[in-house]
């Protein structure tokens, strides 16, 4: 349950500063924090009752702003042109496959490795939202991408914590990634970026002995 709040401009901060106490006369709760921005107050309650409690400043906060693309789990990034999110997101996949992909197989830190994934994921739904022109998705995801890139994802090889495992998910993805990116560039009036790309390929033959260079530049 989504719960809005205004509050009184001139004592906002007070209010806000004053969450704990007067959302225990409200309910009793199991859980509640601020974890994603000081104005949202995420609760369980002691029925299981689940609620993110909205304070605005005054008045209403507006969330009818096209919502901005934010390119992977791990980037502070965060682009209005959904152009601009296709280029960052080819660019950071081609750094992670010649870099960190590569080093963490080497290592052996297939745990570590699995962190990546909602980052990945995030790089691969951008391009999917250029193929469709579409405004970044806010809780509905499913409603966003069409069946076929869901059935696209849901095709790639299972993710587990082993060398192989994460060497067929990653360069599943990759490949998935870069075949469909790769036309859109012109659309957008984007320069494809082949030189990267094969540095990345020849990173990927040279430390694993997989070719991927036609499909990866």
């Amino acid at each position: 349950l989504d719960i809005q709040i205004v509050a009184d401009a001139e004592r906002y901060d007070e209010f806000l500063a004053d969450w704990p106490v007067w959302l225990a006369e409200i309910a009793p709760t199991v859980f509640a924090r601020t974890p994603i921005v000081p104005f949202i107050v995420n609760v369980v309650t002691a029925d299981g009752l689940t609620l993110d409690i909205l304070v605005g400043r005054g008045q209403a906060i507006d969330f009818t702003q096209p919502a901005e693309y934010v390119v992977g789990a791990l980037s502070g990034v965060r682009f209005t042109d959904v152009s601009l999110a296709l280029e960052y997101a080819v660019a950071e996949h081609l750094r992670g496959i010649a870099g960190p992909f590569i080093s963490l197989v080497q290592r052996g830190e297939h745990l570590r490795h699995m962190t990546g994934v909602p980052h990945l994921l995030g790089l691969l739904t951008t391009v999917f939202l250029a193929e469709l022109d579409a405004p970044a998705p806010r809780k509905h995801w499913s409603r966003t991408y069409t069946d076929e890139q869901l059935a696209a994802v849901a095709a790639l090889p299972p993710v587990r914590a082993t060398r192989e495992d994460l060497i067929a998910f990653g360069l599943g993805l990759s490949e998935l990634l870069m075949s469909r990116a790769r036309p859109l560039y012109p659309d957008f009036g984007l320069e494809w970026p082949h030189d990267f790309a094969r540095v990345a390929a020849d990173r990927v033959r040279d430390v694993l002995g997989i070719e991927t260079s036609d499909w990866l530049y």
